[in-house]
């Protein structure tokens, strides 16, 4: 039996972070704005070069946001597998269990690994982007939507690599 520790988000996730991002970051400016807008302050009407007063409680609620929301989409995943036998585990719960049926490899160099898992009757998509990859001029540069570290897509792509092995010789 061999195991697999890692550090990844879900499909889900990544909708999640695709609609929950940019309304982190309209939404906290949205709501500064109006409120100076409409206290009768009279700062824009007057100097409009401090509007950015809007700028920077926004951006800090923003950070805030953003940063509890990764905080809540990255799960810590331990995969069993045992032959064709695979048990999920999210956070210690078990999510996925059976003999798995397929499984789909795609990766993008360093920026992306994401690995679907068929089972009898479940599915799960892992996705594990970089928190910090390597740019064009050879620095590290950060990703603010990175879930997980190298090793743990290491981890996932030998997981994904094993278990199209291990389905290949079933067959």
């Amino acid at each position: 039996m061999k195991t697999y520790r890692f550090t990844s988000g879900t499909s889900k996730s990544d909708m999640i972070m695709g609609l929950g991002i940019p309304a982190a970051i309209v939404i906290p400016m949205l709501i500064t704005y109006l409120i100076l807008f409409y206290s009768g302050v009279g700062v824009f009407a007057e100097y409009k070069s401090l509007a950015f007063l809007v700028l920077l409680p926004g951006l800090f609620i923003t950070y805030l946001l953003i940063k509890k929301m990764l905080k809540s989409i990255k799960k810590d995943y331990v995969v069993k597998l045992d032959g064709v036998n695979i048990e999920v585990f999210e956070n210690g719960r078990e999510v996925v269990s059976g003999q798995v049926s397929y499984c789909e490899i795609k990766e993008a160099h360093d920026k992306l690994v994401r690995v679907d898992m068929y089972s009898d009757a479940d599915k799960i998509s892992f996705r594990a982007r970089p928190k910090e990859y390597k740019a064009i001029t050879g620095f590290t540069s950060f990703n603010p939507f990175g879930t997980s570290s190298l090793t743990d897509m290491d981890n996932l792509l030998a997981l994904g690599m094993e278990i199209e092995s291990v389905v290949e010789d079933r067959k």
